[in-house]
């Protein structure tokens, strides 16, 4: 089974706040309306985004081999079935009629039945795949990122540098979606159903597989090209109306708590800007993004009059 990395370095740890880079334009709708705009894995540009197969490239002689051994521990009492297998339900019914049976013999009758499972997954997967891609492309999720100097992401979303970046953070006693963002995990490869380990446990009836690991690993995976946008990701299902390609929702006031104008965006934009956060959310810190002299990076300030 291929070894598959994960980019992640400090961000297992939640942010204090959250970054939404978007144009101008976008912003003063954003402003006036506060809402903030849930998309569908359509509506994204990354084609991957939700919308992939997980995998199934395992060595079958392996998982063959590991599952008699785990399943004759389970045989004989050395390793506790899972209540809720079927494989588990099964042993105990079989266990008194099949005492003293030679290992030899217990592998031959046992390994007929685990190949007859390799089948199914083979004649049901393309279902599988069709269905789940079916069920998630309704889903809308809001992408938002943990900081506000990401070149590429200024130069993608933020119009070029002439775009701003909304600040966003929980608001104290209030039911804030942000705490339930998570972390992309960027991945060279497409990731496994299952790992070999994993496939011959469930095989010999040690656990029952958990949808919500497949389903969270297809939500919230994306391919290391991705990388730089050190993404977090809210999921919301199906939203309030599942067939829309996007939804608009309101967020609360105070959530957002600053705003980042572009280095080149026009000054009359930044008072316009300016005037409407000010107006709309006086709470909300303005910065102004600056290149640096000696680095190439952004440098942050607060906005002179702001």
């Amino acid at each position: 089974m291929l070894a598959l990395t994960y980019y992640r370095s400090e961000r297992e740890t939640m942010p204090r706040c959250f970054y939404k880079y978007m144009t101008y334009n976008t912003a003063l709708i954003v402003l006036k309306n506060q809402t903030l705009r849930w998309s569908t894995p359509g509506t994204l540009n990354d084609p991957y985004d939700i919308q992939f197969d997980l995998s199934i490239s395992f060595d079958r002689d392996t998982v063959l081999r590991q599952s008699l051994e785990k399943l004759w521990l389970v045989f004989n009492g050395d390793l506790a079935g899972h209540p809720d297998s079927r494989m588990s339900v099964a042993m105990n019914v079989l266990r008194p009629y099949l005492q003293g049976m030679p290992k030899e013999h217990f592998f031959t009758r046992m390994a007929a039945g685990i190949k007859d499972s390799f089948a199914a997954l083979d004649n049901n997967i393309q279902k599988t795949y069709e269905a789940t891609r079916e069920q998630l492309s309704t889903t809308k999720i809001l992408c938002l990122t943990a900081s506000p100097t990401n070149q590429l992401m200024w130069a993608y979303y933020g119009d070029s540098n002439k775009g701003v970046v909304f600040r966003f953070e929980d608001e104290p006693g209030a039911d804030s979606p942000f705490r339930m963002a998570k972390p992309i995990s960027y991945m060279p490869e497409i990731p496994p159903l299952f790992e070999e380990d994993e496939l011959s446990d469930f095989l010999a009836g040690l656990l029952v597989f958990e949808p919500t690991k497949r389903i969270n690993s297809l939500i919230y995976t994306k391919s290391d090209a991705w990388k730089h946008e050190d993404e977090w990701r809210i999921f919301a299902g199906d939203g309030r109306d599942k067939y829309a390609p996007y939804e608009d929702k309101r967020f609360g006031a105070r959530e957002l708590t600053g705003a980042v104008f572009g280095c080149r965006m026009p000054s009359e934009q930044k008072s316009a800007l300016s005037s409407a956060i000010s107006r709309l959310y006086p709470h909300a810190e303005i910065f102004q993004a600056v290149p640096a002299n000696h680095s190439f990076q952004l440098e942050l300030f607060p906005l002179s009059g702001g």
